[in-house]
């Protein structure tokens, strides 16, 4: 383990120097021709090929989105490319980098116009989209004459060499890891792993796809740029859906969600595409054949999710003397009102889930809902947290109506929330689970991220504090690098509700925390509830089955039956109401109740 850490410490520290010289190397090989053409070709086709595998990740593996024509955008960022030097920049030295740079940019923005609409919806839309979007730029380009119709372009210099391919490889990889392990890139991943519980910790889910589509569009088009001015003609034909296909393979055979497996994945792809050439056509059958074989034992790639430390960023210490985040909550609250709910009513189709639903809650309060399964109690959460729109009625909280606002908008607001079946993003660690619950705060924008500036640096490290910190409040720091699918089910439960602490919310929503748990855990997590309430001055709604649970807990109680509320009061008045005790154990049962019988 120490030689390992060493060997992580080696790298990170030299690898600047590794880099540089790096570049100085394929500057001498190129300069002297010290290396076989052909072999110097292949090399750089890697180069270009791992720019766009790394692309494509960012959407289908670390997003979990399926776009399946990403050679549409490779192909604006040939043509565009290719036009720039060719017929309106000037000669000069700096034409190839800026044209590399404006094909991205032409992709990128071609991005925005497909993922608006293609992320509204949910499912394989994308899918759909994208496959057209590459049919339908491969026939535009066929009919525009000025850039060779179907004859294709030509007239590029071959400006494209071993240095550039490789400092342009550098680069991507650097800028995609910046990305992946930042704040937005969290968001991403939340995505992937559970996009409505993204949504509840305050993540902007739209936004945060626009901006890795975008991104993972502009490398493929300098990736695409790259590819134009090596062979110094393209045509429409070079981007077809088999070339997105090629891009897939590369992804799914390195391994989705890993900076490592893109890597893998385009080296192995190229060299044993070239390998195989004395096969000739047969080639393009036998990897396929390879690549579902490897599906079948490696669904996810060779790497899967996994990633090299030289990847990954160093873990930010915890500073000495370092000022204590407050645990106040995002939006201080008054005492007196907090919550207002006036006449809310919700039916799915022809049913009436809630009905005419009132409520007035104050800064400081813990307030239990329960009633029978399907009486509307998670219903009501749905709608506080914005994930129904009422059929009627209304929700405010801090004087702001609720109801047509995005679950994100709703915890920047200070709702936070549990779910009744635990919803952890599993494949991540439990650190970024809480960090995910910091999107609204993080400071920095994407552009920050990618270069990785002095901004970004100082806020990924306040934010590894604060998670540190919450961890520690809740006895989980021993479990931070730990991959949260792997914690017990009573530490699942605590991770949850730390995850939503992290957004610094005023009001707390906790969907059947106790479920599952027996009389000790129960009991325990009642003392956590009311040191949550009191040390950081939340106001608490709880849905629970568990009677003692919410006897024990709770001030006040409001309960359902079929949508109408049947009670509201203390404890003591609701333990003796007999519209309670009929909901709970029918009319028999509540007769026997009452005469100490048996039912």
């Amino acid at each position: 383990m120490k030689s390992n850490n060493f060997w992580v410490r080696f790298t990170s520290n030299r690898l600047p120097v590794f880099v540089g010289a790096g570049f100085v190397a394929t500057l001498i090989v190129s300069r002297f021709s010290l290396m076989d053409q052909y072999v110097e070709l292949v090399a750089m086709y890697v180069g270009i090929n791992i720019i766009l595998a790394l692309s494509l990740n960012i959407v289908n593996g670390y997003m979990g989105e399926f776009s399946v024509g990403h050679a549409g955008f490779m192909a604006v960022g040939a043509y565009g490319a290719s036009v720039l030097s060719v017929k309106i920049l000037p000669a000069g030295v700096w034409v190839f980098p800026v044209a590399i740079v404006a094909g991205g940019l032409l992709a990128a923005a071609a991005a925005v116009v497909v993922a608006i609409p293609s992320f509204k919806t949910r499912g394989d839309y994308l899918a759909i989209v994208t496959l057209s979007f590459n049919m339908i730029v491969k026939s535009v380009l066929e009919n525009i004459d000025a850039v060779g119709g179907p004859r294709g372009f030509l007239g590029m210099e071959k400006l494209t060499t071993l240095p550039w391919v490789f400092a342009w490889t550098v680069a991507s990889v650097w800028a995609v890891r910046n990305f992946v392990y930042s704040n937005i890139g969290r968001g991403v991943l939340s995505i992937r792993e559970d996009e409505m519980a993204g949504e509840a910790m305050g993540v902007d889910t739209q936004k945060v796809k626009l901006q890795a589509f975008v991104i993972s569009s502009f490398f493929a088009g300098v990736a695409g740029g790259l590819y134009a001015h090596l062979l110094q003609f393209i045509s429409p034909r070079s981007f077809d859906i088999l070339k997105s296909t090629e891009i897939l393979i590369m992804v799914y055979l390195g391994g989705v969600g890993s900076i490592a497996g893109s890597i893998a994945g385009a080296v192995i792809y190229t060299v044993l595409i070239e390998a195989l050439r004395v096969l000739g056509q047969w080639r393009m059958v036998i990897m396929p054949l390879m690549l579902v074989i490897l599906m079948i034992f490696r669904p996810k790639g060779i790497f899967g999710y996994t990633e090299f430390s030289w990847f990954k960023p160093a873990t930010a210490k915890k500073r000495e003397g370092a000022a204590i985040m407050s645990h106040q909550p995002l939006r201080q609250v008054e005492t007196g009102g907090l919550l207002a709910i006036d006449g809310l009513t919700h039916y799915f189709g022809g049913l009436c889930a809630l009905s005419d639903f009132n409520l007035r809650l104050s800064a400081g309060q813990i307030l239990g809902v329960i009633g029978p399964n399907g009486s509307g109690k998670t219903t009501l959460f749905n709608l506080i947290s914005g994930y129904y729109k009422p059929t009627q009625g209304s929700i405010s909280v801090h004087g702001a109506e609720l109801t047509r606002l995005r679950p994100n908008e709703i915890n920047a607001l200070g709702i936070a929330r549990t779910f009744q079946n635990i919803r952890l993003f599993n494949n991540l660690t439990v650190e970024d689970n809480v960090k995910i619950g910091m999107f609204g705060s993080a400071g920095y924008n994407a552009s920050g991220a990618l270069l990785r500036t002095r901004r970004f640096k100082q806020c990924e490290r306040d934010m590894s504090e604060h998670a540190q910190e919450l961890l520690e409040l809740f006895a989980l720091d021993r479990y931070r690098a730990e991959p949260a699918k792997n914690l017990p089910y009573g530490l699942k439960r605590r991770l949850e509700i730390v995850r939503a602490l992290a957004t610094r919310p005023a009001l707390l929503l906790l969907d059947e925390p106790a479920a599952g748990m027996n009389p000790a855990e129960t009991g325990a997590l009642m003392e956590l509830v009311q040191r949550i309430r009191d040390d950081f001055k939340l106001t608490i709604m709880v849905i629970e089955h568990h009677m003692s649970f919410i006897m024990g807990l709770c001030e006040t109680i409001r309960v359902l039956d079929f949508g109408v509320t049947i009670a509201a009061g203390t404890a003591d008045e609701i333990k003796n109401d007999k519209k309670v005790i009929e909901a709970y154990l029918g009319s028999s049962g509540a007769r026997n109740y009452k005469t100490g019988g048996n039912s």
